[in-house]
């Protein structure tokens, strides 16, 4: 008996995003980005999430909170007001070093979407807010890209990092290709 090859999770990165566009479409683009930009990435797919407004709030919530507390899913494009309830409950990554190294390149994006203070239990058992205010996203606002290649309306979407990712660095490299093909950085 022979299996089919399964892509380890240190050669793929999946991207997750709240969108009612086509997921062939969304493959496709991704996979383009893929080829130019990490040809030792073997494999970058999307999962279509239930946006919000399609489906209600509850059963949107219900997914999303589902696929983050199984670890599924490398990337996030979420709703400003999704992405801001989960990354202050710790869900994404800090990109803040990213983008101050030069890993990711977020020249010319608005990134005040993308910050969140992080919500904690203090030593009386009450919940507060950081005093700092960190990087968990990169607002999708302008990168049309997705929209032209792809047909997925980016505007009011943040991009991020799972916490829960298997595979953080690439993940991460990823989302930078992705960042600079849809801002028109040479995919088509």
């Amino acid at each position: 008996a022979q299996t089919a090859y399964r892509t380890p999770q240190s050669a793929r990165v999946d991207v997750y995003v709240q969108s009612a566009a086509e997921q062939e479409d969304l493959n496709a683009y991704l996979e383009s980005i893929r080829k130019a930009s990490l040809p030792g990435l073997e494999l970058a797919s999307a999962v279509m999430l239930i946006p919000p407004a399609a489906a209600g709030e509850y059963y949107a919530n219900v997914q999303l909170v589902t696929y983050l507390a199984a670890r599924e899913g490398d990337i996030y494009m979420l709703t400003v007001a999704d992405f801001k309830r989960l990354a202050s409950q710790g869900a994404f990554l800090d990109l803040g070093p990213a983008v101050q190294s030069g890993l990711l390149d977020a020249s010319g994006i608005a990134l005040d979407a993308g910050r969140v203070k992080r919500v904690f239990e203090n030593e009386r058992g009450e919940m507060s807010a950081s005093e700092t205010d960190y990087l968990f996203g990169i607002p999708a606002d302008g990168l049309d890209g997705f929209l032209r290649n792809a047909n997925v309306d980016s505007r009011g979407l943040v991009l991020c990092v799972a916490e829960g990712s298997g595979n953080r660095d690439m993940a991460v490299a990823f989302l930078g290709a992705m960042i600079q093909a849809a801002r028109g950085g040479g995919i088509e």
